[in-house]
């Protein structure tokens, strides 16, 4: 049984049909990994989970692991959020801040994600002027993203050509990438998420953005301002 389920190019993006523990071995190297991993969600879960206080040890058999130290060995940077839930900070690495700006007292304020390209001391903490979580929904997925989080995300890491999301999800970061001119990759294990992908993606090259706004600097927190 092939790994590859489906594989459709559109433009400068291949997106594919398949488990991403399984799809990631055939593919090439990537100047970046920017990802949303679906923590709480089936077999990758917070099996390993962020636990405060204590000091979590891998263990080689548990998919969160797998995964982590696949991307590792195929990407230059990486950006995975969710770090606050895997416990995936790089030992070399930093934090990325989302402020989501969430109205609502019962729903995550913020979110993190870590960061290969940063120092293991700085954090950067986003704008929250760029994008809420009171974006327009583009499609039917419950956790789809801004796509202009991911724009950012591209642009703060140092000129990536080729980015991989393994789980691609309804194509948010695919889109960043089209609207950026960058080639791009998505594994998606799900086959309606990964048609809503395809749809929004042609859609990206049917409406192409020449003018996309640049996203504001990061703000760079001091070390005595993080806590």
């Amino acid at each position: 049984m092939t790994s590859i389920l489906k594989d459709v190019t559109i433009g400068d993006c291949r997106l594919i049909l398949g488990d991403c523990l399984e799809v990631m071995p055939l593919l090439g190297r990537s100047d970046a990994v920017i990802t949303d991993p679906p923590f709480g969600v089936g077999n990758f879960v917070q099996v390993t989970g962020n636990i405060r206080g204590k000091k979590v040890t891998w263990n080689k058999n548990i998919p969160n692991l797998i995964f982590f130290e696949k991307i590792k060995k195929i990407s230059n940077h990486r950006i995975v959020w969710g770090a606050n839930y895997f416990n995936c900070f790089e030992p070399n690495g930093g934090a990325i801040v989302w402020d989501k700006a969430q109205p609502m007292p019962d729903f995550s304020k913020a979110e993190i994600a870590s960061c290969s390209h940063l120092k293991k001391t700085e954090i950067v903490k986003i704008p929250w002027t760029n994008f809420t979580a009171r974006h327009k929904k583009e499609s039917s997925h419950p956790c789809e993203r801004p796509v202009s989080l991911y724009i950012w995300c591209v642009e703060y890491l140092p000129n990536p050509q080729t980015i991989l999301d393994p789980f691609m999800g309804s194509g948010s970061t695919g889109v960043a990438c089209v609207k950026l001119g960058r080639k791009f990759t998505g594994i998606e294990i799900d086959p309606d998420y990964f048609e809503i992908a395809c749809e929004r993606i042609r859609k990206a090259y049917e409406q192409p953005d020449m003018f996309v706004q640049q996203s504001k600097k990061p703000i760079r927190l001091k070390q005595e301002d993080m806590f």
